[in-house]
């Protein structure tokens, strides 16, 4: 293994029965919205393509779960369109900050849904803030946005967002490769997030 990818073990030591736990698992909240109670999602800023997801199952492993598709754009994600290193490295950190969202094409929208469009972060963000927020999230599960659609390039970029997975990160290899592995564990939040 590089020193500049870093590995959680004991993912390979997963059974059945210990998978299936994890998928009983998930990190959601209770809300009242419109007098129905709703699942809530702490969501982390990694992009994930539905084209990667609709060929998953359930334990499958994802090599790189990271895949933005614009130029400039590498699929960070912004939940207030901050581009700053400081703000990424808030949003990595558990719980996150997903309840900061606000919609690029409603600014008084802070709802995040399937549906909604969320702001792409530009660059690839390798300091060591970040690799510190990622080495914690390593054999953690997490739930990210799921995009079907990119429009913009750079700081423009915003992606779509079709639904949101259940992952749990098993390795990163930035800048070299930048690449971010993860274990597929299956979708999530039923479309309602914070």
């Amino acid at each position: 293994m590089s020193s500049k990818e870093y590995m959680y073990p004991s993912i390979l030591a997963l059974t059945r029965q210990s998978l299936s736990r994890l998928l009983g698992l998930t990190m959601l909240a209770a809300t009242l919205v419109a007098g129905r109670a709703q699942a809530q999602c702490l969501l982390y800023p990694i992009a994930l393509s539905a084209q990667t997801v609709a060929v998953a199952t359930p334990g499958t492993v994802l090599p790189n779960i990271w895949n933005g598709d614009q130029p400039g754009n590498f699929g960070w994600l912004t939940w207030t369109g901050d581009p700053g290193e400081p703000t990424l490295v808030d949003s990595l950190t558990a719980p996150g900050d997903s309840s900061t969202y606000v919609n690029p094409e409603d600014p008084s929208d802070h709802q995040l849904i399937a549906g909604k469009w969320v702001t792409g972060r530009p660059g690839v963000a390798n300091g060591k803030h970040v690799r510190a927020a990622l080495n914690t999230l390593l054999g953690t599960q997490i739930i990210v946005p799921v995009w079907d659609q990119v429009r913009g390039e750079g700081a423009n970029a915003a992606y779509h967002i079709s639904g949101f997975a259940l992952v749990q990160l098993i390795s990163y290899d930035l800048p070299s490769e930048n690449r971010i592995t993860a274990l597929y564990l299956g979708p999530a939040c039923g479309g309602v997030t914070l």
